[in-house]
């Protein structure tokens, strides 16, 4: 997702965190709460770390995957 007002590229990744990409390459990864986990980039905008790694975007990514992998009643052996 990017960020409307600073550009920053949020994304979350396989740990449950967020990389916020700023637009000079910088990175930094945070807990979807805000917390500052590790890199060059201190400051991130909380609501969108949430709306990114928090549980909202854990629920509709597991939705997606069941709808993916669900097979049809009338195909089932």
């Amino acid at each position: 997702m990017v960020h409307p007002l600073t550009q920053a590229v949020y994304e979350a990744e396989a740990d449950g965190s967020v990389c916020v990409t700023e637009t000079d390459g910088s990175k930094g990864w945070f807990s979807p709460t805000g917390e500052h986990l590790r890199g060059e980039v201190l400051a991130a905008d909380p609501h969108i770390l949430d709306w990114v790694g928090g549980p909202q975007a854990k629920r509709a990514n597991s939705r997606l995957r069941f709808k993916r992998e669900t097979t049809p009643a009338s195909e089932r052996t």
